[in-house]
């Protein structure tokens, strides 16, 4: 008798109209599934960077040769501009403001001297020209005193030169000797010292001066991201002694390194911050947008051979259906759909390559997203 039940089992599977497909004899897969839901996202950018001067001074001097005589600053001493920051040995300086003093007293008697000559070949020209109308002198007498004034008056123009000179080699040995004490050109922190009592001061900065104490935020931004920030935008910032601060973009570098495709921020720090050093680690996070958005994870997503080719499956009747979509942003293995999903729409988490539009599916239980 079972004999004769499998007999007629196997010959009316041999019958089976032919609609029946062999796809309805394969168990549907069992996918899992999130709804879609629009809800309100902050996009934000992090970066790590340096904090750094936002401007340094360099102070040093074109007195090369002259030796130091003393440092009145340290490292980390707060300076108001103006202030002294180290004098030079001026004992050479001294003698040479002194012989110019004496050149300048020398060219000036000499001047007066010349003056003077000028002034009586002068009033001896004005005698001979009066008597010469009369015919008193001879016109001899007369070319003799006209020359006589000419190279009077051209002493004088040599000596008047010969002063201006050494007036102004005077003044530059009093620059010269004003030099040899260097002054603060801003207020700000010495950062560094290079100067040393006894040493030539040479052509390298003495002192580093951070102008007003300014340390700001600098970091290297990828190309891809520099596109979303712009000056002005509000930061958050992560201090080295792990508190936070405020701060917002001050400027975008417009130059973009060439290898390693980076481009640099800097970002000012609100208000004041003792726990700022010039070289200490930071991080900086920056809101590019918020919005109301879909957000899905990345293993939902079919990336085509192009970047705006993309698409989803969701479920539509028991079936998975294909759905091109256009992506936004990324966030934490996330990414924006920017349009090809409505609220509620079924969609499948995971997007395998085996699986086809139009197959036969069954979810599991709905996550909302």
């Amino acid at each position: 008798m079972r004999f004769l039940h499998c007999l007629a089992f196997a010959v009316s599977f041999l019958f089976l109209p032919e609609q029946v497909s062999a796809e309805a004899l394969v168990p549907a897969r069992t996918v899992s599934t999130i709804i879609a839901q629009k809800k309100t996202v902050e996009w934000k950018l992090t970066f790590n960077g340096l904090f750094a001067p936002r401007e340094e001074v360099a102070v040093g001097t074109s007195l090369q040769d002259q030796r130091i005589a003393a440092v009145e600053v340290e490292v980390g001493d707060h300076v108001r501009a103006g202030q002294v920051l180290l004098r030079l040995d001026t004992i050479k300086l001294d003698i040479k403001l002194k012989e110019h003093e004496g050149r300048v007293a020398r060219a000036s008697a000499a001047l007066a001297q010349q003056q003077a000559t000028q002034a009586q070949a002068q009033s001896n020209l004005d005698r001979t020209k009066r008597l010469r109308g009369n015919g008193a002198v001879s016109e001899q007498s007369y070319d003799d005193k006209l020359s006589a004034f000419r190279i009077a008056e051209q002493g004088t123009a040599v000596t008047a030169a010969e002063l201006a000179q050494a007036e102004a080699q005077l003044a530059e040995a009093k620059s010269e000797r004003e030099r040899a004490v260097l002054y603060a050109p801003v207020s700000g922190i010495v950062s560094e010292r290079n100067a040393r009592t006894g040493a030539l001061a040479g052509n390298n900065a003495l002192v580093n001066l951070i102008r007003d104490g300014e340390i700001e935020f600098a970091a290297e931004v990828p190309e891809s991201e520099l596109r979303f920030l712009k000056t002005g935008q509000s930061a958050q910032l992560s201090l080295p002694d792990g508190t936070l601060a405020k701060g917002h973009i001050r400027l975008i570098s417009p130059k973009i390194d060439r290898q390693t495709r980076l481009g640099s921020i800097y970002i000012t720090v609100s208000g004041e911050n003792a726990s700022l050093f010039s070289g200490s680690f930071g991080k900086a996070e920056v809101v590019i947008a918020q919005n109301q958005a879909i957000l899905v994870k990345d293993s939902a997503i079919l990336h085509g051979s192009a970047v705006s080719d993309a698409a989803v499956f969701i479920i539509s009747h028991g079936k998975a259906v294909k759905r091109k979509v256009a992506l936004g942003l990324y966030k934490n293995g996330e990414v924006e759909i920017r349009s090809g999903l409505q609220t509620g729409d079924q969609i499948i988490e995971k997007a395998g390559p085996l699986l086809r539009d139009g197959e036969t599916v069954t979810a599991a239980p709905d996550r909302i997203l």
